[in-house]
């Protein structure tokens, strides 16, 4: 499934038992690596829902957080803080509520989807789906979760907190939206996106007022990462595209499966003429074009070339590697931007 599991509401658990059979598939085992093999075994089960040992969620959700912290101080030149200092302490709090508010998605996310996860082989022994955890234990981590994540957010400013209104609730009715759409990775998309928006109120709290920012330019920086989510995400789900097809979950990855790659290249055409398009608006210079536009550019086309949809191995290795080829290709280009 994709990183946040849903089906059609259509579809009984009952039907759904029927679609995918998954009794011969090998049990759970506790993890004997990484971090959590190194936890009492009662912390395990919270640790697997918040994905703590599959971090490259984090890194996704915080990169555009880095864009937007980058963008406002490569568009005003002097106009906002931009020691590194500052720039450093304000990622980190960015990072770390990133954290907690992805771990809480998770939870909120696996509880609403348990019963569809039981019947997609790849997410049958997460946490809530083998029933390690009670709902009431997976709403209540969701909650303990939201909140730490909240008092990172307060840290910030007030036009952080404004801006994360949407984005919460984006995160809430994600699960949902995938019971009636075959586009849930467009809430996502939009969800993810907002990260950069906070960025650039984060390090410029009079952003709003600040005439150095193209509106247009910011709008398609915004509309660059949605395209990009819908990549990484549609990447990710042709891991489980067969079992969610006949469970009835709703995707692009499902809707499009039967000609992925095409889809693939048009959203990687507009997350490449939307990056560009923002430079252009906001007249970067060549060292944006050159690194971030040209890096992105070079990384989707080699994924393009050679990713074998139809290997999970391949799938899972783009969507890991990806995240670190275009994130930091795009980061550098706006502190290449920023610096010179």
């Amino acid at each position: 499934m994709s990183k946040f599991n849903g089906s059609a509401s259509s579809t009984s658990t009952s039907e759904l038992h029927k679609h995918v059979d998954v009794s011969n598939e090998p049990p759970y085992r506790p993890p004997k690596s990484g971090v959590l093999a190194h936890v009492p075994a009662s912390w395990v089960p919270y640790g697997e829902l918040m994905r703590i040992e599959k971090p490259t969620g984090i890194y996704l959700f915080y990169f555009p957080h880095l864009f937007g912290t980058l963008y406002a101080v490569a568009a005003n030149a002097s106009g906002v803080p931009s020691y590194y200092e500052y720039l450093l302490w304000t990622n980190a709090k960015l990072f770390a509520g990133t954290v907690f508010m992805r771990a809480a998605a998770c939870a909120w996310n696996d509880n609403l989807d348990r019963e569809y996860d039981r019947q997609v082989r790849r997410c049958r022994l997460r946490p809530l789906a083998r029933r390690a955890l009670t709902p009431f234990q997976g709403y209540i981590f969701a909650a303990a979760m939201t909140i730490v994540a909240a008092a990172f957010l307060l840290a910030l400013p007030t036009l952080c907190h404004l801006i994360a209104i949407p984005s919460i609730a984006l995160l809430i009715i994600y699960p949902f939206t995938k019971r009636f759409t075959d586009f849930p990775q467009l809430i996502l998309g939009f969800q993810v996106a907002i990260g950069i928006l906070l960025g650039i109120a984060a390090v410029d709290p009079e952003a709003l007022s600040n005439g150095n920012y193209s509106k247009e330019a910011v709008a398609s920086f915004y509309l660059m990462n949605v395209a990009w989510t819908l990549v990484y995400d549609t990447v990710y789900a042709q891991q489980d595209v067969e079992d969610d097809a006949k469970a009835g979950v709703r995707s692009m990855a499902v809707r499009f499966r039967n000609g992925p790659r095409l889809l693939l290249t048009v959203v990687v055409v507009v997350q490449i003429a939307l990056l560009s398009m923002t430079g252009k608006l906001q007249n970067f210079g060549t060292g944006y074009f050159g690194v971030a536009c040209g890096g992105t550019f070079l990384s989707m086309v080699w994924m393009l070339l050679t990713i074998d949809l139809r290997k999970q191995a391949q799938c899972m290795w783009w969507f890991k590697n990806g995240c670190w080829l275009v994130g930091l290709s795009i980061s550098g280009g706006l502190a290449v931007e920023a610096i010179w």
